[in-house]
């Protein structure tokens, strides 16, 4: 009895087992008592979840938060205030603190000499004519270079003028600021016109000095070497004072004979 006891408990435990197999599990008669019928029918498997009922995670707010960056208290803020004295605006303009500027600052190159914001009409109006490029063409590298940054300069503070403008809206100085503005982008189109022509000039000499044998642009030397024509005169040497010395007195050069009455020089010499 003992032994059928602990068969039947060893198939109740089997049966209660998920089966991975579709095969039916055959067991030999001869382990089985006599009268002992058991039947055991093939299990689909189930799938583990973790949605499960049996697999619920823990609900807690802080799992997965850092020990040292998660709040002491999760879903709570603390709204305690600790009594400090929050500073104050000063409202009285004669205890604001005053602040010096350098007149030598660069921002002041966006204004004029009045360091205005916006000029009057008058002021913008008063201005000359654009220069030509006939007049540029006859300036050096250094006063180009000058017109054109007193030219930039001038349209930064236009500019700076236009924003503050739009900003305060009074309604005036847009035509005279226009025009000026159209005037000094002349004189900048006119001043590339006229580095542009030298820089054509400078590409052309270029190729001539390539062809001239006179010119060495290697680097080695000086540049220009000029070469002595076919047709000019040899130079010739000045005889010295004692080949003049050692001449006889009594000879003289044709055409220059001494005349009655006068003395000859040389032979006093």
């Amino acid at each position: 009895m003992r032994d059928l006891r602990c068969t039947v408990a060893a198939l109740h435990n089997l049966t209660a087992r998920p089966v991975c197999s579709r095969h039916s599990i055959s067991i030999p008669r001869g382990h089985l008592p006599s009268g002992v019928a058991v039947r055991i029918t093939p299990q689909t498997p189930t799938s583990f979840l973790h949605t499960s009922p049996s697999c619920q995670l823990p609900r807690n707010r802080a799992r997965g938060a850092s020990a040292m960056r998660r709040k002491p208290y999760p879903g709570r803020v603390s709204l305690q205030f600790k009594g400090m004295e929050l500073p104050k605006p000063v409202m009285d303009p004669s205890k604001h603190t005053k602040v010096v500027t350098s007149p030598e600052h660069g921002l002041w190159g966006f204004f004029n000499k009045d360091k205005a914001a916006i000029p009057t009409p008058e002021e913008d109006h008063r201005h000359g004519r654009a220069w030509s490029v006939e007049e540029l063409r006859h300036k050096s590298w250094e006063d180009l270079h000058k017109l054109w940054w007193v030219c930039a300069k001038e349209r930064n503070i236009m500019a700076t003028q236009q924003l503050e403008r739009e900003r305060m809206k009074p309604g005036y100085g847009e035509a005279e600021a226009s025009s000026r503005d159209r005037l000094v982008r002349n004189t900048q189109r006119a001043i590339k016109h006229a580095l542009t022509e030298r820089y054509y000039a400078w590409q052309e000499a270029l190729k001539v000095a390539d062809s001239d044998p006179e010119i060495d642009l290697s680097g080695r030397g000086p540049a220009y070497n000029p070469k002595p024509f076919d047709n000019d005169p040899t130079p010739t040497t000045k005889p010295s004072l004692a080949e003049v010395a050692s001449e006889p007195t009594g000879k003289t050069v044709s055409g220059s004979e001494p005349q009655e009455g006068s003395t000859d020089t040389r032979r006093e010499l």
